[in-house]
């Protein structure tokens, strides 16, 4: 998913096809079902994945310092969400626009990043009220 560059379809379609090592494109699974499965994903199994690769990573594998001293990048961002009730449930909905006439849900994101080796050593996700130091 992560290496997605057009269209869902064609990039199924493509994936399949390497897949079976076929000369031809044979449509195995169409982005209905894709979207709808990729929907059933747990979030927290990245975090724990990430968590095992940087774990591995550092344990397991010379990486860089500067003076014996690991540089660490944080930063956040604002985030526009997609407008879905379960998106408004969760992160809640801010009202934009000169006359406060469109609402939003918005959430605040922020990385810690291994400046050296560019490892992305965490990251969080939480509503848009919320303060980068808190995260």
């Amino acid at each position: 998913m992560l290496k997605f560059k057009s269209s869902i379809q064609r990039e199924l379609d493509r994936f399949y096809k390497e897949v079976i090592q076929s000369d031809f494109n044979i449509r195995a699974v169409n982005k209905g079902v894709f979207t709808q499965e990729r929907a059933k994903l747990n979030p927290w199994a990245f975090k724990r994945l990430n968590e095992v690769v940087v774990n591995s990573f550092f344990n397991g594998a010379e990486y860089y310092v500067w003076h014996n001293i690991r540089l660490l990048a944080v930063d956040g961002t604002r985030l526009f969400l997609p407008n879905h009730p379960t998106v408004a449930e969760e992160f809640g909905v801010h009202q934009f626009g000169p006359k406060a006439y469109s609402p939003r849900s918005l959430a605040m994101g922020l990385l810690l990043y291994d400046v050296l080796n560019l490892e992305t050593l965490d990251s969080q996700i939480a509503p848009y009220a919320s303060s980068e130091r808190d995260l």
